[in-house]
Formats: C-alpha cells, sequence, structure tokens
C-alpha cells in the first residue's frame, strides 16, 4: 500500500483517481487478510496483527463498520470450529457488501 502512494507521488497530473488507486489498494489488501481469516479460522487462532490492522480500517472505512467488527470478533470466539467458520462467513460477506467490494 505505501509503496503503491510513493509511486505516485511523482504523478503531475494526479487527480481523484490517483487516491481512488490507493483506496482500491487499501480496500483489496484487508478483503484479502479479512478472505483468509474466515478460510482458516476453523483450523487456527487467525487473530495477528493483519487481521487486528484490517479491522481497524473496516471501523473506520465501512458503513456500520463498528457493529461489523464486533459481531466478527464474536464470532471468532465461538468454541465449535465449524459453527465459527460460519458466523465468521457471514460477517465477512456483509462487510464487503457495505465496502461495495
Amino acid at each position: 500500500m505505501v509503496e503503491r502512494k510513493k509511486h505516485l507521488t511523482n504523478v503531475a497530473f494526479g487527480g481523484a483517481w490517483s487516491e481512488q488507486l490507493i483506496e482500491d489498494d487499501a480496500l483489496n489488501s484487508v478483503m484479502s487478510v479479512l478472505q483468509k481469516a474466515c478460510d482458516e479460522c476453523a483450523d487456527r487462532d487467525v487473530n495477528d496483527r493483519a487481521l487486528i490492522d484490517a479491522l481497524s480500517y473496516v471501523r473506520s472505512n465501512v458503513e456500520k463498520g463498528p457493529m461489523l467488527v464486533e459481531g466478527l470478533q464474536k464470532a471468532l470466539l465461538e468454541p465449535n470450529p465449524n459453527i465459527r467458520q460460519e458466523f465468521v462467513r457471514r460477517y465477512i460477506e456483509m462487510i464487503f457488501t457495505w465496502s461495495g467490494y
């Protein structure tokens, strides 16, 4: 994400499209982390720095983000791995929808 931002600083004509590229790149990165967490949450604890950062992004930048993050965090606490993965998948889908991804 930072590399692209640094790369675009030399673009003379810039405009809104360059900022949109950076936002899209950030959103793609966040969604990738969330999808990976969903795929792996039945097998391991996925609460790592990448997920924390992704949830922070969602909380700040997605409409209904705080509510969705709270639900996702509760879903990750479900003791049954199969149910946990299903609950997490539902919240990830809602985050995808609300983010316009």
